[in-house]
């Protein structure tokens, strides 16, 4: 074997090498990309149960009652305590509107958030709160709530505590 010979089994050699290579960062990379997704799916969640355990708190949960529906006896302290809810609500809304509009967030997680916030929409005091606070967000998040917003409409007085009296009723009556 020449010296020639060689050399072309050394090009050879190197360039499987570099594509084996290139191969292994290709997987390298998607495996990050997949993790970094798995990370923030997380940390959305993790938001939106410490927002929810939040309501867990008796004074929250009658402050978000009252105040969502437009109650008469609602207290100033009560209506302060459902605009800090809203604006948590708000702003976790819009970082994951954000993170699903840099290709960050799966359209699953999507279509949640957008079932999440035609639910709040739905109440009076909720979509007052927005009004209000619309400025504070940004353009592209605040003309997509306002597509949402014209698409859901008022659904007063819906008693959450009722409706699960009754599906657990009609669950103990199926089994």
């Amino acid at each position: 074997m020449s010296l020639t010979d060689l050399a072309a089994l050394g090009s050879f050699v190197s360039a499987v090498a570099v594509l084996i290579s290139l191969i292994y960062l290709s997987l390298q990379v998607k495996q990050a990309e997949r993790n970094q997704q798995s990370s923030i799916r997380a940390t959305r969640v993790t938001r939106i149960v410490d927002i929810m355990m939040g309501l867990a708190d008796p004074s929250l949960a009658d402050a978000v009652t009252k105040a969502s529906e437009g109650a008469k006896d609602v207290s100033d302290q009560q209506i302060r305590q459902f605009t800090f809810y809203c604006g948590a609500r708000f702003h976790n809304a819009e970082d994951s509107f954000n993170q699903f509009q840099e290709g960050l967030l799966n359209q699953r997680a999507f279509d949640s958030l957008v079932a999440g916030l035609k639910n709040s929409l739905a109440q009076p005091g909720m979509r007052a709160f927005y009004r209000g606070y619309r400025a504070a967000l940004g353009t592209d998040f605040a003309a997509f709530v306002d597509k949402l917003l014209a698409e859901t409409p008022i659904v007063p007085g819906l008693d959450s505590t009722a409706q699960w009296r009754a599906d657990l009723a009609a669950e103990l009556a199926a089994s």
